[in-house]
């Protein structure tokens, strides 16, 4: 069932599986994701509910929502929640770990969202963005779903210098293997992810009083183990280099960034800052 108000407006759409063959980014192991970056995007996500503003009894959708966090945040300042996500597995796993009855999870692609024009106060999506095939056909329907007036707001990772616990294994890779410093330099370059990108992608869409800042959250971990299997699951670019590397060449690979992590001290708990860039806007009247 979708949000009071919004049920009737809601206009008919595929309901895609895993294999679905839409084209927009799909994650299948949200327990993996968790671990990968969950533990930073929840302390993110209350920042970003706060930077965009959002305000009690508003409806307000989070696209690309994953496995939760934000949905979540966006409940907790009493707003009327709505998360969307391609993946089954990751809809599944949000509704398991959200106890609020009157947040709502749907199933849909962020390029084509099943929602009518204009049903929502604001539409929120974090760490999502950056995923899409194509980011401005994505933010004109975040802008289409979304009040004239209203506010569309979104945060996405500072991959410039701002992704610590990754560039430990970007930087170490680059060093080692080719192919590992073509991967760094992907991620790096990523428009989106350098100072006023996604903000001029925001002007482009035709928001108004656009607005950027930059965002924090701490990723903690427990040991190195606890870091270092983060990238064992396959998931995301850097986690599908480090498993398609061939056994020495991933035990080199883990032995230098070891030695970062460690940073000449005993094995224990870490705690990297990492920075992202939040913007919003809003819709023309």
């Amino acid at each position: 069932m979708l949000l009071d108000g919004v049920q009737a407006a809601v206009k008919l759409s595929c309901v895609p599986d895993e294999d679905c063959d839409m084209a927009t980014f799909v994650a299948t192991n949200p327990e993996a994701y968790e671990a990968y970056v969950g533990r930073g995007s929840q302390r993110l996500a209350p920042a970003f509910v706060r930077f965009a503003g959002v305000s009690a009894n508003e409806r307000v959708l989070d696209v690309g929502c994953g496995t939760g966090h934000l949905t979540r945040a966006i409940a907790a300042a009493n707003a009327r929640a709505t998360g969307i996500d391609l993946s089954m597995s990751y809809v599944d796993f949000a509704r398991r770990m959200t106890a609020d009855e009157k947040v709502v999870f749907d199933i849909g692609d962020a390029l084509d969202l099943p929602y009518s024009d204009g049903v929502f106060d604001r539409a929120l999506s974090m760490l999502a963005l950056d995923l899409l095939p194509d980011a401005a056909r994505g933010l004109r329907e975040f802008c289409r779903v979304t009040r004239p007036g209203g506010t569309v707001a979104v945060v996405v990772n500072n991959f410039r210098c701002g992704w610590t616990p990754f560039s430990l294994v970007w930087d170490a890779a680059a060093v080692l293997d080719p192919d590992g410093a073509a991967m760094r330099d992907e991620m790096v370059s990523k428009p989106l992810g350098w100072p006023g990108g996604l903000a001029r992608l925001f002007g482009v869409v035709g928001f108004a009083n656009v607005v950027e800042e930059p965002l924090g959250a701490i990723f903690e971990y427990q040991s190195f183990g606890d870091y270092w299997s983060c990238f064992l699951t396959g998931q995301g670019k850097t986690g599908s280099y480090v498993t398609n590397l061939e056994g020495a060449q991933r035990s080199e690979l883990e032995r230098h960034v070891k030695t970062a992590y460690l940073c000449g001290m005993v094995d224990g708990p870490r705690a990297f800052a990492t920075s992202f860039w939040a913007v919003r806007g809003e819709v023309p009247t």
